[in-house]
């Protein structure tokens, strides 16, 4: 018995280190997301008081950007991948950046914001395909299913009883609950307990919305 309360300690910290692993790169996952929308309303916010063709231009570019995120990567990511599309909108978003030209001190004094907004966008973009492409290793795998197979095998040396049969079935439900965190958290962008793209929506309706009272505005 003190061998297998041995065991079963070992191997429940080496599940419980996956577990907390695997949870922290989802949530870690969710924060890219909302991160890089943030940026992204951000960005648009600072082009439309730049005010001018080459801002106009940028920001629907942007526009673009978002609306291809969510068309086409989303559903790239749930392979693992990224999307070819979504980075050359990316990367036209950037250059009509560049190509703004701060001719008054108002619009000098936004081209920091811009480009930080900017810069924020494509560093969280980076962590949000990297959170997709991640899982956990084969060989992790292999050495959990192993050792969920040893403490599982470990209770053959208790007697048959009513309580030994409790303990068998109570720890192989724990394992089986941990088995199935880890199996749904462990691509985030996959399955029905998925990230989804809904900041990406809200920063897509914030950016409609704002140009629907600029225009009327005008």
């Amino acid at each position: 018995m003190a061998v297998l309360n041995v065991i079963a300690t070992v191997y429940a910290l080496l599940l419980a280190f996956v577990a907390v692993t695997v949870w922290q790169s989802f949530g870690a996952a969710e924060t890219a997301v909302v991160n890089e929308s943030n940026s992204v309303g951000e960005l648009a916010r600072a082009l439309s008081l730049f005010d001018s063709p080459q801002a106009r231009q940028a920001r629907g570019t942007l526009r673009e950007y978002a609306d291809v995120v969510v068309t086409v990567e989303w559903s790239e990511m749930r392979q693992g991948q990224s999307s070819t599309e979504a980075w050359d909108a990316f990367d036209r978003m950037f250059h009509a950046v560049g190509q703004l030209e701060p001719d008054t001190p108002r619009r000098a004094a936004l081209m920091p914001e811009i480009w930080s907004a900017a810069n924020d966008v494509l560093s969280e973009r980076r962590t949000r395909l990297h959170a997709a492409d991640a899982k956990v290793p084969a060989t992790l795998w292999m050495v959990v299913l192993i050792g969920s197979a040893l403490t599982i095998g470990t209770t053959a040396v208790l007697s048959p009883s009513r309580f030994s049969l409790w303990i068998i079935g109570l720890l192989a439900m724990s394992m089986g609950l941990v088995f199935f965190l880890i199996v749904v958290m462990d691509r985030p962008f996959t399955g029905e307990e998925s990230i989804g793209p809904a900041p990406f929506h809200t920063a897509i309706e914030n950016m409609d919305r704002w140009d629907a009272q600029y225009a009327h505005a005008k």
